[in-house]
């Protein structure tokens, strides 16, 4: 496997150097989440990181507004307007696709999960039932004051790194 030819810039490196720590030494919790304002480096971070370590990076890493998108556009009976039924078509999706990941392997990349906010879905704790006995899921989560994008990580199911 070929690492990326970019350098990590100095925030981003100790980030990393924490990520690599979180899945190497078995943590608390599966689930990890790299949190970092907009354009950050939350995905370069990762992808650095599945370049580094496996010969498929591709395999390991979904971007999660596109998955779910798609997997809503499968679903024709979604009406404009029913937001609780998204709600649960995405819930569903996404145990489904961590069901399906974590049967073969043991690391997942949740990135670009913004449209999540909308419908108010809770990533952490769905994870948390999927990533354990050595499944490691880390999941990018955008923050901004400008947006108004807060996660709340209260409830304790994960280890958080950010990034400054």
């Amino acid at each position: 496997m070929t690492p990326l030819t970019f350098q990590l810039h100095e925030n981003q490196q100790k980030a990393y150097q924490a990520l690599v720590a979180r899945i190497d030494y078995d943590c608390e919790h599966g689930t990890i989440c790299l949190t970092g304002d907009f354009q950050s480096g939350k995905t370069s971070i990762v992808k650095h990181l599945l370049s580094e370590r496996l010969d498929e990076p591709a395999d390991y890493y979904v971007n999660l507004n596109l998955y779910l998108l798609d997997e809503l556009d499968k679903a024709s009976d979604v009406s404009a307007g029913a937001k609780a039924k998204i709600h649960l078509l995405m819930q569903i999706a996404v145990e489904d696709l961590l069901e399906q990941h974590f049967r073969t392997h043991q690391l997942l990349v949740l990135d670009a999960i913004e449209v999540t906010y909308l419908y108010e879905l809770n990533l952490v704790s769905i994870t948390h039932r999927f990533a354990r006995d050595g499944k490691r899921c880390i999941i990018c989560i955008p923050e901004s004051e400008n947006h108004s994008y807060h996660f709340d990580f209260s409830w304790g199911l994960a280890e958080v790194i950010r990034i400054p």
